[in-house]
């Protein structure tokens, strides 16, 4: 058996890759209730939703939080609240991927349950929020909201689900 050892010498540094996409920079905007229409933002083909974690859930632990949702923790919270925030992540009906963006509390918040909100925070990046991501609970420490540009197809459907 041949093995890659010349290959492992980087394994130690995390990526540091940064998406940018500016394909449709030109493409016209839609306003951020996904309505169609223009805006005055610029190079922006999509509309913005944010998840947002209420006061009592941010910082706190496993047991904590699911007592707060009314969730009895059992032995093992952790893998309780993971296994939930797993569920509702595939029940979001958003993209499986989504640019993360700086956050702003004006933005819709079609969803403000607690799971979802924990659902995107707990799978998200500086830049990006993946469905397929293995959900860090030490996200909730440093963050209590993160903001999504959800492409114009997915928000007209967003929008629909959200009356």
């Amino acid at each position: 058996m041949i093995e890659s050892v010349h290959l492992l010498h980087n394994m130690s540094t995390p990526p540091k890759s940064v998406v940018q996409y500016t394909g449709l920079d030109g493409a016209t905007t839609t306003d951020h209730r996904g309505g169609g229409g223009s805006s005055p933002r610029h190079n922006v083909y999509g509309n913005f939703v944010t998840f947002c974690l209420p006061r009592d859930i941010f910082g706190r632990a496993a047991h904590s939080i699911l007592k707060t949702i009314g969730v009895e923790p059992g032995p093992s919270p952790e893998k309780i609240l993971l296994a939930l925030i797993e569920r509702r992540a595939r029940e979001l009906p958003v993209p499986d991927a989504c640019v993360v963006r700086p956050t702003h509390l004006h933005y819709p918040r079609p969803w403000p349950d607690t799971l979802a909100a924990l659902a995107i925070i707990t799978k998200s990046s500086t830049n990006v929020w993946l469905r397929s991501k293995t959900p860090r609970l030490s996200a909730v420490n440093g963050r209590a909201a993160v903001s999504l540009l959800i492409p114009p197809a997915c928000a007209a459907r967003i929008e629909e689900l959200s009356k």
